[in-house]
């Protein structure tokens, strides 16, 4: 293997492989404690209900936003499975899949540089990147990307393994490696600019022979990307992209490039502001300026004294050019140049972005390396301490230490209203922002809007409490009242009441119904609301008990509702609804 030390002193590789495996287990528990400052995320919670449904090939293959990732989907099935809604366990995960990678690339650099110390420098550089740090933290993002990262370095130890001549071994894992990474992030496939770079690295004849001893390998792992290409395009739902003007798409590189450049003196150093636990970076000019300097020596000294080194730093170019060309069509003309910034994107830039840096760093003499990795841990120190500022800023860790609090306070048989998660534990991206999902995917007894019973609120801060139900309409007085009953439900016969607004407008909302009635049997009965332009928002059917009672449904999708159908498919329906309110639990 290729690699020259300029160290004075060879060390054993036993040696290497023991301080790998520390800064591994070092570098991994302390991300660990900084993740157990925050909590969950949006979309940590709508991935995990999700996944409570369980393993069957559907579930699995349910559309991602706009994209498939059956990986992510199983990982999100496993949590539940073991340990339902539990954020150490998952944080757990995390810690064990970061040391593997950091084990992964240490022994890629191993086999790469020899008995080298520029093994732990490399090492050391690959653990701290702030690149991957905050994809650590939110669960979603580590799901995605600590898979790449695991499964991207043993597609690299497979190509290694190929040119060694062991061929069935690479082969046996090498494509299987691929298609995992691709399952959980398509993105992921990104790593093959580094197996090529790597490749034409390790090169040891000429270019026809080679090329004749590469194909097959290559073969191997094209049928993998054809088979997760098949699996895409039979179940994915893409949003039809938009490619970004001339004069934004030049702005979206540059902002791309910054990435890298900030990363090689630990940056970003500064992350913007949100209030929030957002990893959006915002690096100064002066880490720019460094990292760009940092950057133009190292080329300068692979120009030198080893050319082949500049193969993976074509890699880091290839793969920031990618990622803004892919990502910038499916997210620019919805989130704007924040892609450049949400460092989601950029985690498994950290691979190629290593090995370019320590294959041209070795040839630095020691004084300059020293100096070089010492302001790297500085600047990487700095990063991690403003990250950790801003995910702490995350209000989901007291919210459910509160809601857990207040169900054991109050039982099993307490009865809540269906509302949702307060933001920015809830936000208008998750398709179902209600608590109750949660809470059952966590095993909490409870009832949900039964009749006997006023239904409690669980407030923002998490507290059970009595709710005041805010009307907003109600049944409005028939033409001819009738003595006995205004709005009788007899059989399959549908029953349409008008609503009259009790406010001084008519809004759009997730409306809830409180229903008063009586009935002298029990009736399945469904609700919809709807609109003056005929939309409808169905309600699921609910049991009625007989007697004189009140039930509750809720909440609706959104909607300006005018007036409620009411309908049963039992022929010996047989219901009185004396009172009919539209509104919010407040």
């Amino acid at each position: 293997m290729r690699g020259i030390s300029r160290l004075p002193r060879t060390p054993e590789t036993s040696v290497l492989r023991g301080l790998v495996v520390a800064v591994a287990v070092l570098q991994s528990a302390v991300l660990g404690l900084l993740a157990r400052r925050g909590s969950w995320l949006t979309d940590d919670l709508a991935f995990l209900v999700q996944g409570g449904r369980g393993f069957a090939p559907r579930e699995l293959l349910t559309p991602l936003n706009d994209h498939i990732a059956p990986g992510l989907r199983f990982v999100y099935a496993v949590f539940p499975a073991v340990a339902p809604l539990n954020h150490d366990a998952t944080i757990a995960w995390r810690v064990l899949m970061q040391a593997i990678a950091i084990v992964l690339m240490g022994l890629l650099l191993i086999r790469i540089l020899g008995p080298s110390w520029w093994v732990v420098a490399g090492t050391v550089i690959y653990a701290l990147l702030p690149l991957s740090m905050p994809s650590f933290m939110s669960l979603s993002s580590g799901v995605n990307n600590l898979s790449s990262h695991v499964f991207g370095l043993l597609l690299l130890h497979a190509t290694i393994d190929w040119y060694d001549g062991r061929r069935r071994r690479a082969v046996a894992y090498g494509p299987l490696s691929l298609l995992i990474s691709l399952a959980c992030w398509e993105k992921s496939g990104l790593i093959l600019f580094t197996a090529a770079a790597l490749a034409l690295y390790l090169r040891d004849q000429p270019v026809r022979p080679w090329l004749r001893r590469t194909l097959p390998f290559a073969a191997a792992l094209g049928a993998a990307l054809a088979g997760f290409g098949v699996l895409y395009l039979a179940h994915a739902s893409p949003s039809p992209g938009q490619v970004p003007s001339a004069g934004d798409l030049v702005e979206l590189l540059a902002r791309g490039f910054e990435v890298p450049l900030s990363a090689m003196v630990g940056g970003p150093w500064r992350w913007t502001r949100t209030g929030g636990p957002f990893s959006l970076a915002d690096p100064p000019v002066t880490a720019l300026v460094i990292g760009g300097l940092l950057s133009i020596v190292l080329v300068v000294l692979a120009w030198r004294r080893d050319r082949r080194a500049l193969l993976l730093w074509t890699a880091v170019i290839g793969y920031v050019l990618a990622t803004v060309m892919l990502v910038s069509y499916g997210r620019f003309s919805a989130f704007g140049s924040v892609l450049t910034a949400h460092y989601h994107y950029w985690s498994d830039l950290s691979i190629p972005l290593t090995l370019a840096v320590v294959l041209a760093a070795q040839q630095l003499r020691i004084v300059f390396a020293l100096m070089a990795v010492a302001g790297f841990v500085a600047g990487t120190v700095v990063s991690y301490a403003g990250f950790a500022q801003e995910w702490g800023n995350n209000p989901a860790r007291s919210y459910f230490a509160t809601v857990e609090a207040e169900l054991d306070r109050t039982g099993p048989n307490v009865n809540l209203w269906d509302t949702t998660m307060p933001q920015p534990i809830a936000t208008a991206l998750m398709s179902d922002r209600r608590l109750s999902p949660v809470l059952r995917l966590a095993d909490r007894q409870f009832r949900l809007q039964e009749p006997g019973s006023e239904p409690l609120l669980v407030d923002d801060t998490g507290h059970i409490r009595p709710a005041q139900f805010s009307v907003w309409s109600r049944n409005a007085i028939p033409a001819r009242p009738n003595s006995f009953c205004n709005f009788l439900l007899r059989g399959t016969e549908q029953l349409t009441i008008k609503l009259t607004p009790t406010q001084n407008e008519v809004a759009d909302a997730e409306w809830f119904v409180r229903a008063s009635y009586f009935s002298n049997r029990e009736n399945q009965v469904s609700i919809e609301l709807l609109d003056t332009a005929g939309a409808v928002a169905a309600l699921p059917p609910k049991e009625w008990p007989a007697g004189n009672g009140t039930t509750y449904l809720g909440p609706s999708q959104r909607i300006r509702t005018t007036e409620v159908r009411v309908h049963s498919a039992d022929p010996a329906a047989n219901l009185c609804i004396t009172d009919l309110q539209i509104g919010l639990p407040r």
